[in-house]
This record gives structure tokens, sequence and C-alpha cells, in this order.
């Protein structure tokens, strides 16, 4: 019985673990995600030099 218990508790020890690992990395992905989408993309970078070079010529 008491093997049984404490394979219990060592699962949800386990469980518990996990979930924390999983909603901290989501908080990371959500962060990273949030500054990605204030920076420009390459295609954008590249139009916009494009656009300051033909206007210099």
């Amino acid at each position: 019985m008491d093997v049984g218990l404490i394979v219990i508790f060592f699962m949800v020890f386990v469980v518990i673990s996990l979930w924390i690992v999983h909603s901290k990395l989501n908080r990371i992905t959500e962060h990273v995600q949030q500054l990605d989408e204030e920076y420009l993309s390459d295609e954008e970078i590249e139009k916009e030099l494009e656009e300051e070079w033909n206007n210099e010529k």
C-alpha cells in the first residue's frame, strides 16, 4: 500500500511539473511572437531600401 501511494504522489508531482513547464513555455512563446510582430520582415525591409535607393537616383 505504501508503494502505491508513493507511485501516485510521484505521478502527481510529474504531471504538475509538466503542466508548469508547459505554461511557462506558452508565456515565452507568446512574448516572442509579440516581439516578432513589432519588427519588419526581411521583404518589407528590402522594399523600403529599394524605394530609398530609387528616390535617391
